[in-house]
């Protein structure tokens, strides 16, 4: 099989094969190179410019890692053709999964039609544009190799957990794309912290990597697993998340954006949302929203306020843990603010609202949610809720709430805003 090497800012060199490397070419994978990754975060963080795109194919490099790295402890006794059948299933759901994303990425899923998400538009995508004769072709090779047929169908079910039976192995293939520990968040991660220019994100992901594994119990699927000498890289790599989140994600001036954007989408889009059609949902980008934006910039606010990065002040705003009194506090300075300057004058945010993780405290080895931990020198087994002191403590939510006012009132609401406290 021929290979194509990509040099990637933060893996270095990545391979692709021939028939790979025709989806990458494609007009709906080229499309992911103008839909930033972190919407208008430039805005905050200059350096914030990278796309869906180096991240698709990042994260089709560290799921091979992964994988590989897994099947190198042999603890499946799996053939080789179904091995190589599992990581080019592997690799395509990588590729392909970030396909269907809005222009400017989460911050565009307020206004996706018919209550649709961006996961239903890349399902859209995989099953009726060219990527679907690029994945039998795929299919097609892999046949040859392995008797294994590999379709758009069957790429879209394993990735949205529609498989058959709790004992199939392809639950076992998704956790490497959508669990605690995927591939997506170690690429995002330390992509995002590279180009926002900060440390937050950073952690070991060769060390992380390299301590995978598989658990496996009877009449039950194999499950991703951790030795027991990683715990302190998934720690810092759950760690890693948390700061990325409060310090990035939910930065002030970002979520204001992000509020400000999808107000703005409602209304210059045709009808407030974008189409529901693949065909015309394509031709949507990040550059078709911006200049559609610098159309109106004149006319509608909130495109002047992103045109002009025009920023209203954050005037209140909680901790990222606030307990009860905390927003008993800032509901009641909130209530006073809009009765005294008129509700027109500030824009609320109640949505930076985020899990640091979804493990729960206590639970048993036979749980799905429940991250294994394998002791390779004794054979025992644990879950990292009993191991681990950072990860069985770090359960409260972020539930950040802030209170913006327009420039024009921003000193004097800061005035009154102090008198009341």
């Amino acid at each position: 099989m021929d290979y194509h090497r990509f040099r990637d800012p933060v893996h270095g060199f990545i391979e692709i094969s021939t028939l790979e490397k025709m989806i990458i070419d494609s007009g709906p994978f080229q499309r992911l190179r103008n839909i930033k990754q972190l919407a208008m975060t430039n805005l905050v963080y200059h350096g914030a410019e990278h796309t869906r795109f180096g991240h698709s194919i990042g994260v089709m490099h560290l799921v091979t890692k992964a994988f590989r790295s897994v099947i190198s402890k042999e603890v499946v006794a799996w053939p080789k053709e179904k091995i190589i059948w599992y990581e080019q299933i592997l690799r395509l759901i990588a590729l392909t999964h970030d396909l269907g994303h809005a222009p400017f990425s989460h911050a565009s899923e307020a206004v996706l039609p018919d209550k649709l998400k961006h996961e239903d538009f890349t399902e859209k995508i995989i099953k009726e544009t060219c990527i679907a004769d690029y994945i039998h072709m795929i299919g097609k090779e892999c046949r040859s190799i392995t008797d294994h047929d590999i379709t758009p169908e069957l790429i879209c079910d394993i990735y949205m957990g529609r498989v058959a039976g709790d004992n199939s192995e392809f639950v076992f293939l998704k956790s490497f794309m959508d669990s605690e520990l995927d591939c997506d968040k170690m690429d995002y991660l330390i992509r995002d912290s590279l180009y926002c220019g900060v440390n937050y994100g950073k952690y070991d992901v060769e060390r992380l990597i390299s301590c995978l594994t598989v658990y496996l119990q009877d009449n039950f699927p194999p499950r991703l697993a951790i030795e027991k000498g990683g715990i302190q890289a998934f720690e810092e790599f759950v760690l890693a998340r948390y700061f990325m989140f409060v310090q990035v994600y939910f930065h002030r001036t970002r979520r204001y954006f992000d509020i400000i954007f999808s107000q703005a989408l409602r209304e210059i889009l045709p009808s407030g949302t974008y189409p529901a059609s693949v065909e015309e949902y394509l031709n949507w980008d990040d550059h078709r929203v911006i200049q559609l934006m610098k159309e109106n910039v004149e006319t509608l606010d909130y495109c002047n306020s992103i045109i002009n990065r025009t920023i209203f002040l954050c005037v209140l705003e909680t901790k990222p843990h606030p307990q009860s009194g905390d927003i008993r506090y800032f509901n009641s300075q909130m209530k006073q603010l809009i009765n005294h300057f008129g509700k027109d004058c500030f824009i609320e945010d109640y949505s930076a609202d985020k899990m640091p993780h979804k493990i729960p405290q206590k639970v048993e080895l036979d749980d799905e949610t429940a991250i294994v931990i394998v002791d390779k020198k004794t054979n025992e087994v644990s879950t990292i809720s009993d191991e681990s002191y950072i990860i069985s403590n770090l359960t409260e939510r972020i539930n950040i709430k802030r209170l913006y006012a327009i420039k024009e009132k921003r000193q004097e609401v800061l005035e009154f805003r102090d008198r009341i406290k």
